[in-house]
């Protein structure tokens, strides 16, 4: 029998399907606002390409240069600028409680 083609039907003992209860648990709806996503939603489109080929790709400022088309400078600028945002929300999403390691 071939597992692609086989009619799928109920799986398990017949007490398992019979159950018309509801499970005691139950997930509860995540209330907390999205910061990760308020955050990139607050970027340029240039930003968030800079930050997806420096950090997820690992690409140097030299090769984002190159790849967006971007002055050098303008390049390190904008990856400054988003490593000290990123540190902010980073630390703001922790209380901001947390000491500086020198």
């Amino acid at each position: 029998m071939i597992a692609d083609t086989a009619p799928l039907g109920p799986i398990g003992p017949k007490s398992i399907s019979q159950r018309t209860n509801t499970p005691a648990l139950r997930l509860q709806t995540d209330h907390q606002p999205d910061r990760l996503g308020t955050f990139f939603s607050n970027l340029s489109w240039t930003d968030r390409q800079i930050l997806a080929l420096h950090f997820a790709e690992r690409l140097s400022s030299w090769e984002i240069h190159v790849v967006l088309n971007m002055s050098m400078s303008d390049v390190l600028c904008r990856v400054q600028r988003l490593r000290k945002l990123a540190r902010a929300s980073i630390e703001a999403g922790r209380g901001g409680g947390i000491p500086k390691l020198a």
